[in-house]
């Protein structure tokens, strides 16, 4: 039974792979279904840890590796080909920019400068799904597609601030460290219901728009809820 916490860390970087397969022929649907799994996998390995008594160093280095890819790689990966189809070759490069940030993230996390409970700076894998859900927001519409010095702007700021927030030191909330009540309890509900009514009409898409508005409703938490935690 100690195996399956390292083995759910593994299919989340096996996934990673698939996903980096399926980047080579922009299927991106496949893509998405290779993120989710790994995401998937990657909640439970830890859970699976803690109730097996089986966390520890090894899988703190396995988990960090695993995320590396999945959620470093491919999403960086994803968003230079995204960027390569209406800018220049040269200027679309910068677009790997979020994954060596994600893995300098990573470092950071597994020497505990990342936060514990709540989370300081974005996430990996929040930062994946915004980047995967821009792209899915351009092939879709839902997005407007830019040209010329447009498109070299929006891309810079969107490349910026992936790369920025995921060392930044903005508090992230956690889910899994929630209030007890009051004002930081209602805005954490009333933001899960907003991202759901997006995911609803927008699909994945709605990432585009669901991982700003979490950073948005954290600074309201930190700064004007002060929540007392559960």
């Amino acid at each position: 039974m100690r195996w399956i916490p390292n083995a759910l860390t593994l299919g989340n970087a096996l996934m990673g792979c698939l996903a980096l397969t399926f980047l080579r022929i922009m299927d991106l649907e496949s893509l998405t279904y290779c993120m989710g799994l790994a995401l998937f996998f990657d909640l439970l390995d830890g859970w699976a840890a803690r109730k097996l008594g089986t966390d520890g160093p090894m899988g703190v280095q396995l988990d960090s590796l695993a995320d590396a890819i999945t959620f470093g790689v491919v999403p960086g990966l994803l968003w230079l080909h995204a960027g390569m189809a209406f800018l220049p070759w040269w200027f679309a490069f910068i677009g790997l920019a979020p994954t060596l940030a994600s893995i300098y993230r990573l470092a950071r996390f597994n020497l505990g400068l990342a936060g514990s409970k709540g989370f300081v700076g974005m996430p990996t894998p929040a930062n994946a799904l915004f980047l995967l859900g821009v792209v899915w927001a351009m092939e879709t519409g839902v997005l407007p597609k830019l040209e010329g010095s447009m498109a070299m702007v929006a891309f810079g700021i969107i490349t910026a601030w992936s790369t920025y927030t995921l060392n930044s030191p903005w508090p992230i909330m956690s889910f899994k460290d929630m209030p007890r009540g009051g004002a930081a309890l209602a805005s954490r509900i009333f933001f899960a219901l907003l991202s759901l009514a997006l995911l609803i009409i927008f699909q994945v898409a709605a990432f585009a728009f669901i991982i700003p508005l979490l950073l948005v409703f954290s600074t309201l938490e930190n700064r004007v809820f002060k929540p007392t935690a559960s």
